[in-house]
């Protein structure tokens, strides 16, 4: 009944006397009649009712085994000695004997009807069971039963039986697998779950036979096509009939339903009204449970019976066609619920079906609804004297969009990995690579066929990484391409640093190459079963790498001679002063002899000549375990990471003595040069001995060897700024006496504490004011004080006022005569603008020798200014004394700030201008208007003819090109009578006044001109 309250239609299907008899005689004297088989799978999935062959038996072998739901076999009538059904059933019409005149022999009893499947497409009976059939529908909904009786007198005779089956069919929601004997098994096929109904069948508790294979279940028989077993403990198999899913919807499981057919192997009582209501019950909710299965896996069936020219289709089919779901169903009716630009396809599909036995498998749009993709499956088959089409429809509209986003998805992917500019590659769960994009084809210089296949290691080239190891750094052994990182699992990403990879050059048939380096972005991920998919990206960092390492060079590295630098040296010293080797380690301080003069007389590139050339012959002589290093202008040093392998600090130094003792070719001219060395070992700090092996070969470059292994951020040692000092204290020992070495003793060692002392005593004169400036004249011929020149004087609180010979190489050392440079300035113009005046002259000037602020400073032009203009100064009374090596050639900007100060009337004078043998042709590019002359040539210029004609050519060439001479060091009257001969326009030195404190100046310069007798009197 459907909701409605309509009454189904019922159709009968007949089963012939043949088949029933056929099937009787093979079980024996009280076998049950043949049940109609379900439809089966053809190849193509399409479910097929059995063929029958010649004699018209069913075809062996053929199970139930689809993705469609087949036809379920007729369950077996309730036995009477079965447990009463929960719901009462109507009264069913019995058929009896007298239905076809003949009467059944005594004793032998009915055979009880099983029920047929509720998905059985009903079949139009003959003309002359139609009203019967039409008469039996309308008495009672329930199947009428039609016994036939055999004529053979010794076995039971059997009567095919007759069932109705309702044409309409109420559609509805599928719901849960309804209760039943069901068994469910996953793909190994063990068993999963089985219903409570399959449990009193086996008589084993539900959750015993969880887990068991499925065969020590349910087996088949002996018997072909849908009979089986099911085994029970200490019992008998129990014989069923049986119907299998290959999927259950909604799982990845497949399941198994049983029917009971024990008592259809044994006579018989001829059934009772009760059994007879019974058996239309279980018709009935067999027929139930099989649309709720139809209607969970969204499958429809449909059958169209050639012979009689009529259809049924299920819920199901009916709802996705769009056709009504009760009521009869004609041709046309099926044929118009395709789309019309489907029908042509269809029919011709269909044609080929009937006439050639083609299986119909293709997909079509409903008419109602064109939006859908139906997936309809249908094959032709012959039942007895009829010609039957089954076939099964499906909604495959989701899953082919689906399809359709994973097609766009991959050829996305594809097209991605095709314009990616980076390589990338996919490996499988063994590493083996399964595709490459045209990126990393080019990377590697190999075609996408011959990288396939290959695995992941297999494209590492590990000489070349070995190759990339810095000297004495141990080698390793390989690392996996795709190594995971420890303790990962499962799908994870990560990235590890540069791999180097073989590449062939393109066109040169397997010629090997430099290898190319490349970072690598490695994605994993696992699928259910626990392969894995590597997704790779290849970065080019070869070029990085090349200017990285040239980077890193740089910043280790002197650019002009190639060698280590400072830096260099402060981590190699402190790495070895903190392993085993410290009190071995040793650093010598090489200081060129004369290089200035060099510098001076050649000019800069001649001096950068021969720091080139006596670099590589440091680098190519220095015994083993030893480099040299460039630590600033002409000064060397070199590090020996163990001493006592040349036989001491003193041996060492001597061998580097005669190394630097050599004669090279600079510019045409073979300039002779030596060095005077200072060396300290790390035994003369005191450093305790320690065991154990060193890191790295002492017998190697410990400076390269430290700056291939060391962290950049380690910490230095605190021994390593004292062993540095303590060279260089030795080295400024030694160019203080008459030997060329000095090695750190205590006495050094302790100047050098004084030093560093003194240094920091320095630095905070200059904040509390303790420095002083002391000024002296620069006089005319006639005695007028032009200038004074301010020179800085430290009063100390312990030692009393100190002269500047002894801190001024402190503060060098230090790096703080730029700040004692500006100091100098500031106090120096500030007192300069109170000074008097004469006779209506103008006021001297003052002069500040500059040594650390210097023109082309970035604060040099503001200091300068700032100083003047909060003293008050005119800018005309400001003289800027600088050495000779720092006026020449200096860069346009430099010479833009120079001439900014000139136009303000600033001046500046050329200090010490003859020391090292400077060239008088450079008087004329140098942008100064006052010319010192060296005391080095007053002293001598009125007793030697020498220092006389240097003396006259300076003189002669600053008064040809404007500029004013003034002669240092004038300490007697014969200097000054030549040097005024000569015409030097002013003085400065003790024959007319020492240094003096601003106090006295001012005294002076009120009180008139300096004479000669005055200057005797001071």
């Amino acid at each position: 009944m459907n909701g409605a309250g309509r009454t189904p239609r019922l159709t009968v299907v007949r089963v012939s006397e043949d088949d029933g008899a056929e099937v009787a005689s093979t079980r024996g004297p009280a076998g049950p009649p043949a049940l109609p088989s379900p439809a089966q799978p053809t190849a193509s999935g399409v479910f097929m009712s059995p063929r029958r062959d010649a004699d018209g038996h069913d075809d062996a072998g053929r199970g139930y085994d689809a993705a469609t739901l087949p036809t379920v076999p007729r369950v077996r009538p309730a036995r009477p000695d079965a447990p009463a059904l929960d719901a009462p059933v109507p009264d069913a019409p019995v058929a009896t004997p007298e239905d076809d005149g003949q009467d059944a022999p005594a004793g032998v009893p009915a055979a009880r009807t099983p029920a047929l499947p509720a998905t059985v497409p009903a079949i139009t009976p003959p003309r002359s069971a139609r009203s019967e059939g039409a008469e039996a529908g309308a008495e009672r909904p329930s199947p009428t039963v039609r016994r036939r009786r055999e004529t053979r007198s010794d076995e039971p005779v059997v009567a095919a039986p007759t069932v109705a089956v309702a044409a309409d069919t109420t559609a509805g929601v599928p719901g849960p697998m309804p209760d039943g004997p069901v068994v469910l098994f996953d793909a190994v096929g063990h068993v999963v779950t089985v219903s409570p109904e399959f449990a009193r069948l086996a008589g084993v508790p539900a959750e015993d036979l969880v887990g068991r294979p499925v065969e020590a279940v349910v087996t088949r028989g002996s018997s072909a096509g849908d009979q089986g077993e099911v085994l029970r403990p200490g019992r008998a198999p129990l014989p069923v009939r049986i119907v299998r899913w290959r999927q259950v919807p909604g799982t990845p499981h497949q399941a198994l339903l049983v029917v009971d057919v024990s008592d259809l192997t044994a006579p018989a009582a001829p059934p009772t009204d009760k059994e007879r209501r019974a058996v239309d019950a279980a018709v009935a909710e067999e027929r139930r449970r099989l649309e709720d299965l139809s209607r969970l896996a969204g499958v429809g069936s449909f059958e169209n019976d050639r012979t009689r020219d009529s259809w049924t289709l299920t819920s199901v089919a009916r709802s996705l066609f769009g056709l009504p779901p009760f009521g009869a169903l004609q041709r046309a009716h099926v044929a118009e619920c395709v789309h019309p630009v489907d029908r042509p396809q269809v029919g011709a599909r269909w044609r080929a079906m009937l006439e050639e036995n083609v299986p119909l498998d293709l997909e079509v749009r409903p008419a109602h609804d064109p939006a859908r993709v139906l997936h309809v499956k249908a094959t032709r088959t012959v039942v007895g004297e009829r010609v039957v089409v089954a076939g099964a429809v499906e909604d495959v509209t989701e899953r082919r969009a689906i399809e359709t986003q994973m097609r766009t998805s991959t050829q996305r992917f594809t097209d991605l990995l095709a314009v990616a500019p980076v390589g990338v590659a996919l490996f499988d769960d063994h590493e083996r690579l399964v595709q490459a994009n045209q990126s990393l084809c080019r990377l590697l210089g190999e075609g996408q066929e011959a990288l396939r296949g290959r695995r992941a290691d297999e494209l590492l080239d590990l000489s070349a990484e070995r190759a990339a190891l810095s000297p004495g750094v141990a080698t390793t052994g390989a690392t996996p391409l795709l190594g995971r990182p420890a303790g990962s699992a499962g799908s994870i990403s990560w990235s590890c640093p540069a791999r180097a990879l073989r590449r062939r050059e393109r066109g040169a048939r397997g010629a090997v190459t430099e290898p190319v380096w490349a970072e690598l972005h490695v994605s994993v991920s696992v699928d259910d079963i626990g392969r894995a998919t590597h997704l790779v990206v290849f970065t080019d960092v070869t070029e990085n790498r090349r200017v990285e390492a040239s980077l890193r060079h740089q910043a280790m590295h002197d650019e002009l001679t190639g060698l280590p630098n400072r830096r260099a040296l402060t981590r190699a010293v402190s790495h070895l002063l903190a392993g085993p080797s410290a009190r071995r380690t040793a650093v010598l301080f090489c200081d060129l002899d004369n290089f200035k003069r060099v510098n001076d007389s050649l000019g800069h590139d001649a001096g950068d000549e021969l720091l080139v050339v006596l670099a590589d012959r440091l680098r190519e002589s220095l015994p083993a375990g030893c480099t040299a290093t460039r630590h600033s202008g002409d000064e060397f040093v070199v590090l020996c990471a163990d001493v006592d392998a040349h036989g001491g600090l003193d041996e060492l130094t001597a061998a580097v003595g005669r190394i630097l003792r050599t004669a090279v070719p600079v510019h045409g001219q073979l300039v002779r040069v030596s060095a005077t060395i200072g060396a300290a070992a790390g035994a003369t700090l005191g450093l305790p001995a320690s065991s154990g092996d060193p890191d790295i070969d002492l017998a190697g470059d410990p400076v390269e060897q430290v700056l291939a292994t060391a962290a950049d951020d380690a910490p230095d040692h605190p021994a390593t700024a004292d062993l540095v000092r303590f060279a260089d204290a030795a080295l400024f020992e030694a160019k203080s006496g008459s030997n060329r070495f000095a090695l750190a003793d205590e006495a050094i060692m302790r100047g050098a504490d004084e030093a560093l002392k003194l240094e920091s005593q320095l630095r905070q004169a200059m904040v509390n004011d303790e420095l002083v400036l002391h000024f002296q004249p620069v006089v005319a011929p006639d005695g007028r004080v032009q200038t004074a020149e301010a020179l800085v004087r430290w009063q100390h609180p312990e030692h009393g006022l100190i002269f500047p010979d002894k801190f001024l190489p402190v503060a060098e050392a230090a790096d703080l005569l730029g700040d004692l440079d500006r100091w100098v300035l500031r106090t120096a113009v500030r007192e300069a603008a109170t000074w008097p005046t004469h006779d209506g002259y103008p006021a001297a000037s003052v002069a500040v020798n500059l040594a650390g602020l210097l023109p082309g400073d970035p604060d040099f032009l503001a200091t300068v200014n700032e100083a003047v203009t909060e003293a008050g100064l005119p800018w005309d009374r400001l003289v800027l004394e600088l050495v000779e090596t720092c006026l020449a050639d200096l860069p346009p900007a430099t010479l833009r700030e120079m001439n900014e100060l000139i136009a303000a009337g600033v001046r500046f004078a050329v200090d010490d201008f003859g020391t090292g043998y400077s060239s008088l042709s450079r008087l004329t590019g140098l942008p100064a208007q006052i010319v010192k002359l060296d005391r080095g040539f007053v002293r001598g210029v009125a007793t030697g003819e020498s220092d006389r004609a240097v003396a006259r050519a300076v003189v002669e060439l600053a008064a040809a090109i404007g500029q004013t001479c003034v002669a240092e060091g004038v300490e007697d009257l014969d200097q000054f009578a030549v040097l005024r001969d000569l015409g030097v326009d002013a003085y400065q030195g003790w024959l007319f006044a020492r240094a003096m404190p601003s106090a006295a100046l001012e005294e002076i310069l009120a009180s008139g001109p300096i004479t000669a007798e005055v200057a005797d009197a001071s």
